[in-house]
């Protein structure tokens, strides 16, 4: 059964647009018998979120002896706050909120991320054409400390300007698509294929405000989460989540004509879009590797992206936690010499 549910809370305004899975496992389970419930971002999915509908239509947690269902949010804000309350176990999420969450002693830890930065900022508006051109513009960047917004700050403190020299709307995911299309936003933080949808309903090109490549080799965007109470009572039913995960990221990462048209018709009915669109965006997101076959937590990244919150006030410097405090890599290692073991990584 899939429940769509939202709700947003002040106390976590700093998550972002996210996901998270929760689990849970009999005493005693056998292989075929470990259940695992799990949530995201939905529905439709945000494209990252697609690793869902690939997980099960491909069977994958099956094959790594997961019985799994999903419950879906329609922001990240309650999924990542249900993991640190215990209500889930393991959460997909932004990587800002997660490290931040860990420097204020939420009992949490870090198994896998995706590191690379998809957002691009754009603009229907022959005007803008570069950063400075978005002082006093409407711009469309989620809410305060979510991700689309910390990375505006980033864009446009790259040229002199500051977040108040513009006007933001709290807009993103299927809304932020819709608005682009009717042609009530001009400007705005989008992910690759939202931008794509907006393009191809209109028939009309954004031009795309380029930043420094500083700006996303410095932040990390989104990673795995998991409680500690969770890995102590069920670290095997957390790796055979890993095992599902590493098998959607391959396939979604690989470059072969097959695979991709074979992405493009799961991504396309999840998300509600054209296939054309959904190809057309995939092959984007692998341009910049997107999705990995590591674990996605490049220390010098991570760490990149916890100073990046230091440096404009959402973490402060004494509780900057350090990289072993933020993650633990061994169970990734773990699931992915499973997935190797079972041929689930050959070409």
């Amino acid at each position: 059964m899939r429940i769509i549910t939202g709700s947003r809370k002040p106390l976590f305004g700093a998550l972002l647009a996210l996901s998270a899975m929760t689990y849970c496992v009999p005493s005693g389970a056998n292989a075929a018998d470990i259940k695992l419930a799990a949530s995201a971002i939905g529905r439709p999915p945000i494209f990252s979120n697609t690793f869902v509908d690939v997980g099960e239509t491909k069977g994958y947690w099956k094959k790594a002896g997961l019985d799994m269902s999903f419950r879906w949010f329609q922001r990240g804000t309650d999924t990542a706050k249900a993991v640190v309350t215990g209500d889930v176990q393991i959460g997909y999420t932004a990587t800002p909120p997660a490290v931040n969450l860990i420097a204020s002693g939420a009992p949490i830890v870090i198994v896998a991320g995706m590191p690379n930065q998809d957002w691009l900022t754009a603009s229907d508006d022959p005007k803008v054409k570069s950063c400075k051109d978005l002082k006093g513009q409407t711009v469309a960047a989620d809410g305060i400390n979510n991700a689309r917004y910390l990375f505006l700050q980033s864009v446009v403190e790259s040229c002199g300007l500051k977040l108040s020299d513009l006007k933001l709307i709290d807009l993103a995911n299927a809304p932020l698509v819709k608005a682009g299309i009717a042609g009530q936003v001009h400007h705005g933080i989008f992910h690759v294929d939202e931008l794509a949808q907006v393009e191809f309903k209109t028939k009309k090109k954004w031009t795309l405000i380029k930043e420094p490549a500083s700006i996303k080799a410095g932040l990390h965007y989104a990673v795995l989460v998991a409680s500690k109470k969770a890995i102590a009572e069920n670290r095997e039913g957390i790796v055979r989540y890993l095992e599902g995960w590493i098998m959607t990221q391959k396939l979604m990462g690989s470059a072969k004509p097959a695979d991709i048209k074979e992405f493009a018709a799961i991504a396309s009915k999840a998300s509600q879009i054209d296939p054309a669109v959904a190809e057309s965006a995939i092959k984007t997101y692998q341009s910049f590797h997107y999705w990995n076959n590591n674990d996605g937590l490049d220390e010098k990244q991570l760490m990149a992206q916890v100073n990046d919150l230091v440096k404009v006030g959402i973490m402060k410097p004494e509780n900057k936690p350090s990289y072993d405090k933020i993650v633990d890599r061994t169970l990734y290692a773990e699931a992915m010499k499973r997935v190797e073991k079972m041929g689930g990584m050959k070409k």
